[in-house]
C-alpha cells in the first residue's frame, strides 16, 4: 500500500477531504502539522508533527519519519507547507515540484518576472521600494488604477486597488504594516501592476504525467473593482466562448511550464479585457483554497483531492468525468474585524432549493479580519442546478438567509 505524507496548517478544514480520498484510494494516509491536529487520536500513529515555517528544519524531520515509515509522496494542501513538501521530496527523491518552483510560485515578483520572457500577457508592472521614486515607478506603470502587491502574502492578503497617486502614498503603510502582521519582511519590495479592467476567471488544473489537465473555468459573476478583493460567487461551466477557452488554456499550460510546475494541481486567475485579451493575473501550485473543491463538478463521487494523491503516489488516477449540470460557490467575505458572536440562519440556507451544502468557517466568539487583513471566509455555500443562473440566485438567496453578528 501506498504511504504519503499529507502536510496540513494546524487550523484546517480541509484535512478529512483528502482521508476520505485516501480510503477510495487505497492509499495510506500520514499527517504532519505544526502541532497535533485534533483528529490525529483517530490516525492510529500516522499523525506527526512537522515544521512547516522553517523548510530545513521540516525537510530534516520528514526524513526522519521516513526511516521508520518510508513515504511515497509528500504533499502540502496549502502554500504554507509548499516549500517544506517539495524540499523533503527533493532529499528522499520522490516525485514534486521543485524548490526553485515553489519560490516562483509563491513570490508574485519572481512569477511576473520569469513570465516577462514567455509568451504569456500580463498586467504591467513594476517593483518599488521605500527608497526609490514613486512618481518614476509610476509612469513606468504608465497607466491607473494600478493594484498593489506583497510579494510573497497569499491570495487577497494586502492587495488593493489605488486609483492616484495620492491614493497609492496612502495604501502602501497598509501594505507594509499587513506584511509585518504576517511575519513578513515590511521592507521588502512591493508589487505595482496595472489595474486591468474586464471579467475575472478562476482555473482549477492539474498535471497529469507531465500533461495539464482542465478540471473547471470559473466565473466570477460579481465583478472585483477594489479597493480590496474578497472573492465571493464562483460558478461552472464558464459562459466563456469556445475560443477564449482554448487561448486561456494555452497561456496557463505555457504559464505552467514556464514556472516548472511538472506535477500536481494548479490554481490560476485570468482577467479578460474589454478588448477581448487574456491577461494572466497569478498562479498558485495547490488546488483551489477553504472547502472549495467540491464546487468542481467531478462525477461519480470523484474529487480533487483523489487526483492529487493519484498523481503524487504514481498510481492511475480515477477517469475524469464531469457531471452535465452547473455547481458553484458562494465564499462569505468577513465585513469587518471584530469578535463573531452569532452564527444563525444555517438550516434555512441549507433548505434553499439547489443549495447542496453550507460549511461554516468560524465558531462562536472568535476574532475574525477581513480581507485585505486575512484570507479567511466566514464560511462557504454551495449549489448545483440545471443552469448557472440558478445556482447565482440560490447561492444569493442562501446567503442573505444567514445571520451573522461581529461585534
Amino acid at each position: 500500500m501506498k504511504n504519503v505524507l499529507l502536510l496540513v496548517p494546524t487550523e484546517t478544514y480541509r484535512a478529512q477531504a483528502f482521508v476520505d480520498a485516501a480510503a477510495r484510494l487505497d492509499i495510506a494516509i500520514t499527517i504532519a502539522s505544526e502541532d497535533l491536529l485534533p483528529m490525529a487520536h483517530r490516525m492510529d500513529g500516522r499523525a506527526i508533527v512537522v515544521s512547516l515555517e522553517n523548510p530545513d528544519i521540516g525537510a530534516s524531520q520528514i526524513q526522519e519519519a521516513h526511516k521508520a515509515r518510508p513515504f511515497d509522496a509528500v504533499v502540502s494542501i496549502d502554500d504554507t507547507g509548499l516549500r517544506t513538501a517539495a524540499l523533503a521530496s527533493e532529499k528522499l527523491g520522490l516525485k514534486h515540484i521543485s524548490t526553485s518552483t515553489t519560490d516562483l510560485a509563491q513570490n508574485k515578483i519572481a512569477m511576473r518576472k520569469r513570465l516577462s520572457g514567455a509568451t504569456v500577457l500580463q498586467p504591467k508592472f513594476q517593483t518599488y521600494d521605500d527608497s526609490e521614486s514613486l512618481e518614476e515607478k509610476l509612469s513606468l506603470v504608465g497607466t491607473m488604477p494600478v493594484v498593489i502587491k506583497p510579494a510573497t502574502l497569499s491570495g487577497s492578503i494586502g492587495v488593493m486597488r489605488a486609483n492616484s497617486l495620492e491614493e497609492v502614498r496612502e495604501k502602501i503603510p497598509l501594505v507594509r504594516s499587513i506584511q509585518a502582521l504576517h511575519g513578513c519582511d515590511s521592507s521588502q519590495p512591493l508589487l505595482i501592476e496595472e489595474y486591468v479592467n474586464g471579467n475575472e476567471h478562476a482555473v482549477e488544473a492539474i498535471v497529469i504525467a507531465g500533461q495539464l489537465q482542465l478540471l473547471a473555468i470559473f466565473d466570477k459573476p460579481q465583478p472585483l473593482l477594489g479597493p480590496f478583493f474578497a472573492e465571493t460567487i464562483y460558478v461552472t461551466p464558464t459562459s466563456l466562448p469556445h475560443k477564449s477557452i482554448d487561448a486561456l488554456f494555452a497561456a496557463l499550460d505555457t504559464a505552467r511550464i514556464e514556472l516548472g510546475i511538472t506535477t500536481g494541481p494548479i490554481h490560476a486567475e485570468f482577467r479578460i479585457a474589454d478588448s477581448g485579451d487574456i491577461y494572466f493575473i497569478e498562479l498558485a501550485a495547490r488546488s483551489i483554497g477553504g472547502t472549495c473543491s467540491k464546487a468542481v463538478p467531478l462525477s461519480a463521487g470523484r474529487s480533487i483531492e483523489e487526483l492529487i494523491l493519484a498523481e503524487a503516489a504514481g498510481i492511475s488516477p480515477p477517469e475524469l468525468s464531469f457531471e452535465n449540470q452547473a455547481s458553484g460557490v458562494y465564499m462569505i467575505p468577513v465585513p469587518r474585524k471584530g469578535t463573531l458572536k452569532l452564527i444563525a440562519g444555517i438550516d434555512e440556507a441549507r433548505a434553499v432549493k439547489w443549495v447542496t451544502g453550507v460549511d461554516m468557517t468560524y465558531s462562536e466568539n472568535t476574532e475574525v479580519f477581513p480581507i485585505p487583513y486575512d484570507a479567511k471566509y466566514l464560511g462557504f455555500v454551495f449549489a448545483k442546478a440545471p443552469t448557472t443562473k440558478a445556482v447565482v440566485r440560490a447561492l444569493e438567496e442562501a446567503v442573505q438567509k444567514l445571520k451573522m453578528e461581529i461585534i
